[in-house]
């Protein structure tokens, strides 16, 4: 029999590979603790166990026609593949399998250690405020049962950032206080640890280190709870090491002790004025840190470029990045460089599959501004970044730069927010005729997105709310009733906020 050509060998593999169903790698992530190298080897050994048999169902989900198509022939495909997989583990694999055989009682102790390690720090109410949004998916029963499907919410990030790393096959769930390890292609339980996380009921009020008031501050306006809400801060103007940043930073404590936890900060530029990245940003956002708070940064024309390398900034080595949280998508630029072709290029992508999020954008340098670089806003940022901002249709930006609060009327349907009075001492407010409110003072602002709703707060180091309300994505949005929750809101705002006022 003659044999075939290499080439001809080759491109008939290469042919077969390419109808091959995709399965995920088989190796097992590392382990940042030698502890649980014996967990390593034991979910390594599960996955060799199970591979030929995730290959043959995927292979079974092959062949249902229409599985490439919307409708009942794809879901057909992934039932198939599903109830597969799942059977060979109740009936070949794993028949007599029990709660215990994966994750062994040393691991269990060892992983529940670690979960109560992080309770026991102040990021303990960040993991229960996500913990409380994921059980929007309750669970199906009172406990897990090894080899049956289970209905429960996943682990947040926050709290997998503590656990083990799992392999693609496996993810980490839970009901209650069971930390839950489910297969994923077949949807069943693979193992679980009861009463791995602790109590899930807030922590009590002396629990909470106190938080001092200077004097002639007011109790913060809390932002509403509203399931799915995403909280966030905004500072800009910050890195100044001096007093006044200091009672700006204890002022975001407060509130987040005291009103409503925000889990990450996006920080306005001039983050550093003197390269000191210990007293302009870790000493002051020390307890907000430690609280397990992100920050977003930028880079203002007092930062150094270098910056962007510092990790707790989360610039990933670049100085224009995007991220999303919630219902939005956040996009960075370097605004000492607005008219730079290469960003402008990657910024018109940044949005392309973003479908209904709220497109925000910050950086450092306005578009629209009253105090003192008004010119600088009119003449050189907003010819580089207005045409790119409204073709991308941007619903927010927030900048920093002048050392004062500005809310500026919607320009081509762009809301602006200018907030840099995070610490740097103050410039003087000339209104224009494009603001809605502006006045000078040392402030943060704090801003929740609640589907096609914006809730925002600029607030004082005393906790006065220099301005506050709602902005709404679209028309219909804006056309509807507010609920109970947001009218109650905006009845408090109205009541809180200061009248608009120039200082200094």
């Amino acid at each position: 029999m003659p044999t075939r050509p290499l080439f001809v060998v080759l491109a008939i593999a290469a042919v077969c590979s390419a109808c091959s169903p995709t399965l995920p790698p088989q190796t097992v992530p590392a382990q940042p603790d030698a502890t649980f190298e014996p967990f390593k080897q034991a979910l390594q050994a599960y996955v060799d166990q199970t591979q030929p048999f995730r290959k043959a169902a995927a292979q079974e989900a092959e062949k249902v026609p229409g599985k490439a198509a919307a409708g009942t022939g794809a879901e057909q495909s992934v039932r198939t593949r599903q109830n597969s997989l799942a059977d060979a583990l109740r009936t070949r694999l794993r028949p007599t399998a029990k709660q215990g055989d994966l994750v062994t009682p040393a691991m269990a102790t060892a992983i529940t250690g670690e979960i109560r390690k992080a309770f026991d720090t102040p990021k303990r109410d960040l993991i229960l405020d996500e913990l409380a949004e994921q059980n929007g998916t309750p669970a199906n029963a009172a406990a897990p049962i090894v080899n049956d499907q289970l209905v429960a919410p996943r682990v947040p990030p926050r709290l997998m950032e503590i656990l083990p790393p799992l392999p693609k096959q496996l993810e980490y769930d839970f009901v209650g206080r069971t930390l839950v390890v489910r297969d994923v292609d077949a949807d069943v339980v693979v193992d679980f640890i009861p009463d791995a996380i602790p109590s899930l009921a807030p922590a009590p009020p002396q629990a909470a280190p106190a938080t001092p008031m200077p004097p002639g501050a007011t109790s913060p306006l809390p932002m509403p709870s509203i399931r799915g809400g995403t909280v966030f801060a905004i500072m800009g103007d910050s890195g100044s090491g001096d007093q006044a940043q200091q009672a700006v930073a204890q002022a975001m404590l407060t509130y987040f002790n005291t009103a409503r936890h925000f889990p990450f900060v996006l920080m306005l530029g001039d983050n550093l004025y003197d390269d000191d990245y210990t007293n302009e940003f870790s000493v002051p956002y020390k307890p907000l840190l430690d609280r397990g708070v992100k920050f977003y940064a930028t880079l203002g024309n007092h930062d150094r470029d270098l910056e962007i390398h510092f990790k707790p900034f989360n610039m990933n080595d670049v100085d224009r990045y995007s991220f999303d949280q919630g219902n939005a998508r956040f996009a960075v630029l370097n605004s000492n460089h607005p008219a730079d072709p290469l960003q402008l290029k990657w910024f018109d992508q940044v949005y392309a599959d973003a479908g209904t999020k709220w497109r925000i954008a910050f950086f450092h340098h306005p578009l629209y501004s009253s105090g003192q670089h008004a010119a600088e806003s009119r003449d050189v940022i907003r010819p580089a970044l207005e045409p790119a901002l409204t073709r991308n249709h941007v619903d927010v930006v927030f900048s920093g730069h002048e050392h004062l609060y500005e809310r500026i009327k919607p320009q081509q349907a762009v809301k602006y927010f200018v907030s840099g009075g995070g610490g740097r001492y103050l410039y003087d407010y000339k209104p224009s005729t494009f603001d809605e409110i502006g006045l000078s003072e040392h402030h943060f602002m704090v801003a929740q997105i609640a589907g096609d709703r914006l809730l925002f707060e600029a607030i004082t180091h005393t906790q006065q709310v220099i301005d506050c309300g709602v902005i709404y994505r679209t028309n219909d949005a804006a056309a509807k009733k507010p609920d109970d929750t947001i009218a109650k809101w905006l009845t408090d705002c109205d009541a809180a906020r200061a009248r608009p006022r120039t200082t200094r």
